[in-house]
């Protein structure tokens, strides 16, 4: 396997203002990491029936490594070479969270449900992306967020139903999660996007271990068939997702996550026998246009600092 030559430790400089034709790129790759992880999805309500989640996190982590491996063996591991070694550990505890806290809510909400709940996770990010990176963010763009929070409001409909214990997993997710992209974000300045996916798949694999012996039951030969398939598909998710980011800022970027509504509604249909409601529906659109004007701001802004 062949990884771009990024994995080296350039120097940190700021992200430059991506032509049309770069952020196209970018936004194809981060589409492409979202339906991989949106497939994985699917995988894992399955296994998760019998398999612990726990257990499949920690599988999950193991085989992602396994992505990343053979390309490790011929560079001779010389990428892995950092001196933000806590930066990477820290991340990998967030993303361990995040994905374990979305494993669970696999197992208890619709698939639809849960993965439009999770569309506010680009407000999360924006958020962060103001409070820690110093992004801007003007009064259109905090509207823009209420909006996308009365989405949330619209799927969830507290008072009206009875709550969904699983979404609180995605809730936690949500913020473990955009915790570890804000981190992914601050390494790419100044490592490759290879290194970063695999360290933080190398640094999973004890943490979510320690996690899962407690719960430990052998899988069958398909479902562990499933549990490397869906390894493969995180690992790559995580690869793509770090050379999207690498090209043009997150919060531009986040918005293309709406593309897993659709997959995850079309797998729920197939798979599950599951049909989203209206008011996930119309709540995913509130979220969707909410994420995407705050795109479009970003846009409107990168001109301005161009000219």
């Amino acid at each position: 396997m062949n990884f771009p030559d990024d994995g080296g430790r350039p120097t940190a400089t700021p992200l430059p203002v991506p032509s049309p034709p770069a952020f196209a790129g970018a936004a194809l790759w981060m589409i492409f990491s979202v339906s991989l992880f949106t497939v994985s999805h699917g995988f894992v309500r399955v296994v998760g029936e019998e398999i612990h989640p726990l257990v499949i996190v920690f599988s999950t982590s193991l085989f992602s490594f396994t992505f990343y491996l053979p390309w490790l063996i011929r560079t001779r591991f010389r990428p892995l070479r950092t001196d933000k070694i806590r930066i990477h550990w820290l991340r990998a505890f967030f993303n361990v969270g995040g994905v374990s806290g979305w494993y669970f809510a696999l197992t208890m909400t619709p698939l639809a449900d849960a993965v439009a709940l999770s569309l506010t996770g680009p407000l999360v990010v924006t958020l962060g992306a103001v409070l820690f990176l110093g992004e801007p963010a003007r009064a259109r763009r905090w509207v823009a967020m209420g909006f996308g929070i009365a989405g949330a409001l619209l799927i969830i409909r507290p008072g009206f139903q009875s709550f969904i214990p699983g979404y609180w997993f995605v809730i936690f997710s949500l913020s473990c999660v955009a915790g570890s992209r804000l981190i992914t974000k601050h390494l790419t300045q100044t490592e490759g996007s290879a290194a970063i996916g695999a360290w933080m798949a190398l640094l999973q694999v004890p943490i979510t271990f320690v996690m899962a012996i407690y719960f430990w039951s052998w899988p069958t030969l398909t479902q562990l068939a499933m549990m490397i398939t869906v390894g493969l598909l995180v690992g790559g998710a995580h690869y793509t997702v770090t050379v999207a980011y690498k090209q043009a800022e997150v919060g531009s970027l986040e918005p293309f996550n709406f593309v897993r509504l659709v997959i995850a509604a079309l797998i729920g249909y197939f798979v599950f026998a599951e049909s989203p409601d209206t008011w996930t529906w119309a709540g995913g659109a509130v979220i969707i246009i909410s994420t995407t004007y705050i795109a479009h701001r970003e846009a409107v802004r990168r001109r301005e600092d161009a000219r």
